[in-house]
This record gives structure tokens, sequence and C-alpha cells, in this order.
């Protein structure tokens, strides 16, 4: 198989911005405001369509039940594409909230999956901070609480975060993204949130928006926290390497290139996301231009490829 990209899904959302449109020339409606770019999706919501090659205007859903073997490798099965790849323009602060692990979303959404994810902090404006998870020795009475009181952000524990920095979220994990950040996100393939506090927004027509503050709560780990990863690369041929996340969920790698660099996929899929410069990627006769924001999936079947140019990947697999 060759490669393949697929056409952008934009997502408008309230806290959304035009960071997509400015930092990597999407072709995006004047005076919308999008939040997302599901990069590789096969979630109900959503689902990729190929853009370009052989396979051009196929649904992921269908290529992967047709092409099985050639893009989980021998013995591998999904009843879906297992990730969700996006990149997110947090113009405005996003709802603090938290999402369910597998067991919980099977039985209360309908079979669904839970959503462990983690963020590449692709820009940020100084002084930019995510919350992650709560401050030390709150407990959930204290949390009801504060959440009635309206000032649930005294318990929340805030960290600042620089361009460059990763961060870890699991299932449980109480978390909300701060404004003026640009995130890559991996993520399983579930957009299961439950919304615990919204700052008292409103949409255009004057509505706030839905919470789950009781499923939130039979959710939430009240004693989990996370703290941001700043990647250690190593060099390799070519550029350098940092093995940023290693899960059962998936693994991410955020790779340098400054010449040209060779991987072995070892019969595993990979899904790259071009985050910062432009590259070619050669899968043996078959090359592809890939630009700043732009991703591609790697099918199982191509043993390697080459990353051709000066650029910035996030890498991600199973």
């Amino acid at each position: 198989m060759q490669p393949l990209k697929f056409k952008p899904i934009f997502m408008e959302r309230i806290w959304g911005g035009d960071a997509l449109k400015t930092k990597y020339g999407f072709n995006i409606p004047y005076g919308k405001k999008i939040g997302e770019l599901w990069c590789i999706s096969d979630n109900r919501t959503a689902v990729s369509e190929v853009e370009g090659g052989s396979f051009d205007g196929v649904k992921l859903n269908e290529l992967a039940k047709q092409h099985k073997n050639d893009i989980y490798g021998e013995g591998k099965s999904y009843d879906r594409f297992p990730l969700l790849i996006k990149i997110i323009d947090a113009n405005d602060k996003l709802s603090v909230q938290v999402h369910p692990d597998d067991d919980y979303a099977y039985k209360h959404e309908n079979g669904d999956l839970g959503k462990t994810e983690m963020w590449y902090i692709i820009d940020a404006k100084p002084g930019a901070k995510l919350v992650c998870g709560l401050k030390e020795g709150t407990t959930k009475e204290q949390f009801k609480t504060l959440l009635d009181e309206g000032r649930l952000e005294d318990c929340l524990n805030e960290i600042e975060i620089n361009p460059g920095d990763v961060v870890y979220i699991p299932s449980g994990l109480v978390h909300a993204i701060g404004d003026g950040i640009l995130i890559c996100e991996i993520q399983q393939n579930s957009d299961l949130t439950y919304r615990v506090y919204d700052y008292n927004r409103v949409d255009d027509n004057g509505n706030k928006r839905e919470l789950h503050i009781d499923k939130a709560l039979d959710v939430i780990d009240f004693n989990l926290k996370s703290d941001k990863i700043v990647p250690e690369y190593k060099k390799i041929e070519g550029g350098s390497i940092a093995e940023v996340v290693r899960s059962k969920y998936f693994n991410t790698d955020v790779i340098n290139i400054d010449t040209s660099v060779i991987i072995d996929t070892k019969g595993i899929f990979n899904t790259l996301v071009v985050v910062e410069g432009e590259c070619e990627l050669v899968c043996g006769d078959d090359m592809m231009h890939l630009k700043r924001g732009e991703s591609v999936l790697i099918p199982a079947s191509i043993d390697r490829y080459i990353i051709d140019g000066k650029c910035k990947v996030v890498r991600s697999y199973i």
C-alpha cells in the first residue's frame, strides 16, 4: 500500500481561533472559530477520507475493512482505527473536564472506548498554562463544594508550559487547556468528554454548554496529577528523537529531521504529524510532500520509510 493522506476535518468550537489558517495555511472560512483539525479519524462523529493516490475519496473505515492486514499488520485487528489524531487551537480556554476509562465508557456510553490522550505543545504564548489534576489533598466533597460555589479554580493544579513540552493525560485526570496554546493531540479513538466547569460561558445564542457533573464525579481520580515532560532527544543518523510516551494505548516519539531519517515500521502502522517545517516522505517508489500541519498514515505493510527535509514530526504507533 501507499502512505495515506486524508482531507482535513475542521471542527468549530466556542474557544477556537484562526491559528490553523495563520500558522499552517489551511483554507478556513472567514469568521469561523475553528478549534480542532481532525487529522486522522475513524470516529463515529467524523471519518477521514483519503486525499490523492489510488484510494482517493475512500473513507478510512472502509479502507481498514478491505485492507486490514495491510494497514494493521498480520494478525492484528480493531473494530475501528484505534487512534484519533488532532491539532487543537485554543484561542480561549477550554472547559475543565475529565475522560472515562474503557470500562466505564463501555458500561455507560453504549460500548464506546474511554479516552487517554497526550499533548505535544506546538506553540504557546508566554506564561500559558494547563490544568493537570487537582491540588494535593483535594477530596470529592471539597471539589463538589467549590463547584457549587463557583470557585473550582481554587483546587485546580496549574502548570506553566512552553513550546516543545509534552503532557500525558490519562483517563480520570481533571484537565483543561488554557488560552493561547496550539497542540498536537494523540488519543484513543473516542470523543467522550465530561465537562465539569465552563466558566459560565454562553454561545452566540446565549446558551450555556451542557455539563456532565454526575458522570465526571464518577470517573475523577482525586489523587491523580500530571506534569509536563520536557523531551530528551538522542542523536540518530540525520536528526534526533525523543521517546515521550509509552503506554498500552499508544507510543509517541518526537523526531527532529535535519537531513534525512530512515524509520523501520517493524510491521506496525505509524502516524506522522508534521508540526514544523516540511519534508518529502519516501516509501519505496512512492513519494509524498508534507507541509507543516499535514499528517499521514503509514500502513504496517510498508517496511520502512524515509523522511527527507528539515522538519519536526510527531510519530505515534501501537
